[in-house]
């Protein structure tokens, strides 16, 4: 293949993605949703939803596609490849059961956190919101700006100044609540603060009346896994007796994971990277 060819192949793929991107965003296209999104001609629009729905990725209902749940095989594959996830499951099941907080387990990916695993108590006040499947914000595989919640600031402040600047730069520093940080100096003090105290927390930044508190998960390697977070209403974690027990329990179950991870069998990167 020719230069110009591969480079044509990227960006067919690069177009095919972003179809996909905008079936989700709006929650279902028609053909001429597509065609004008992207100024394409409609036959070009039809051959990328057509491919899609071919394999899988979309599912045509009416005049209609839809996400397919081909995404969710692959998602489930993603979620569950690694066993550190697999055990990040159970260590949140776990925290959740001894504190009887929402926990929830999220790792970076291109600049933001995304949820692997959530669990949350049956007691929890804010059990009506949990009950809306539509609401993305309890949905495993959802994103979330680092920046505003405690998990994604204990995830930033052990990653290189230079990485934080880049995800800044990409994501921006955007609010969601009238306390969430929007200054990026604020942001690496805050920053600094975490690493010297070993924990993050966060109130009312995502959401008005929620609080949480984050510990990182560090891999043997000593890269870092993801963030594991306890959250609850504000009024439970500002009691400082309380926020104190949830952090003396994040540490806990935190160290134990770390301590699992150690008898993990890690593949060797250089032998994994000659496979085919």
């Amino acid at each position: 293949m020719s230069e110009n060819g591969a480079h044509e192949s990227v960006k067919t793929t690069e177009r095919s993605l972003d179809v996909v991107r905008v079936v989700q965003e709006r929650g279902g296209v028609r053909i001429s949703d597509i065609v004008e999104e992207f100024d394409m001609a409609k036959s070009t629009a039809y051959k990328h939803l057509r491919t899609l729905e071919s394999r899988g990725y979309l599912v045509k209902e009416g005049e209609q596609y839809h996400i397919g749940l081909k995404f969710m095989n692959r998602g489930e594959y993603a979620r569950t490849r690694k066993p550190a996830y697999r055990i990040a499951e159970d260590i949140v099941d776990d925290l959740a059961d001894r504190t009887e907080h929402e926990v929830d387990f999220l790792v970076e990916n291109d600049g933001r956190s995304i949820a692997v695993h959530f669990s949350y108590d049956p007691t929890n006040p804010f059990q009506d919101m949990n009950a809306d499947p539509t609401n993305k914000h309890w949905r495993k595989g959802t994103y979330y700006h680092l920046h505003c919640i405690a998990a994604g600031k204990a995830i930033l402040a052990h990653l290189p100044r230079e990485a934080v600047e880049a995800i800044i730069e990409q994501w921006g520093l955007p609010a969601r609540t009238e306390r969430t940080i929007t200054d990026p100096d604020e942001l690496f003090a805050e920053l600094e603060t975490i690493r010297e105290q070993g924990y993050a927390y966060s109130e009312g930044e995502y959401t008005d009346g929620m609080a949480a508190i984050a510990m990182p998960v560090i891999e043997p390697t000593g890269e870092l896994l993801g963030g594991l977070a306890v959250n609850g209403p504000t009024y439970s974690l500002q009691n400082p007796d309380r926020r104190a027990e949830l952090q003396s329990t994040l540490e806990e179950v935190v160290t134990a994971f770390e301590t699992r991870l150690e008898n993990i069998e890690w593949p060797d990167p250089f032998e994994q990277g000659t496979m085919s």
